[in-house]
Parts: C-alpha cells; structure tokens; sequence
C-alpha cells in the first residue's frame, strides 16, 4: 500500500471541494484522518472514507461525483 499516494489523492479530493471545514468540524475530521493514517490497506481506506462520506461531503462541499472519483482512484490501487 502506498500510503502517500493515497494520502495526495484523499487531499486532491478534498481540496477540490467548495468549502473549508469550520471550527465545529474540525475535531471530527482529526479523527477521521487519524483512522485513516492507521489504515493497513486499500480496502480499510475505502471503508473508512464510506462510512463518513455524509460528514465529509458535507464539511468540504464535496459533490457526490467529485467523492466517488476519488474512490476510483483509490480503487484502482488496491
């Protein structure tokens, strides 16, 4: 598993939403990341990104076309 291009596509997704997260938000997303950097595969990853689809979609703006782009692409590395 390559974690840093796992990691440059979870940002570029990300990144591509239209919001930013608020201070509100912000400790959610600390632990979904910390989840996510203790992922041992491509698979785990998926699952994670899944289950807070809803609070990250929602927290970076991100279209539910732009989210499942990103997950191809994670696909594609496992």
């Amino acid at each position: 598993m390559n974690k840093a291009e796992i990691k440059s596509i979870i940002e570029a997704t990300l990144k591509s939403g239209s919001k930013t997260p608020g201070m509100f938000e912000l400790p959610k997303m600390l632990g979904i990341r910390g989840k996510l950097e203790s992922c041992e595969s491509v698979a785990d990853v998926l699952s994670i990104l899944e289950e807070n689809r809803p609070v990250l979609s929602k927290a970076f703006g991100i279209s539910d076309e732009l989210f499942n782009s990103g997950v191809e692409k994670l696909k594609a590395l496992a």
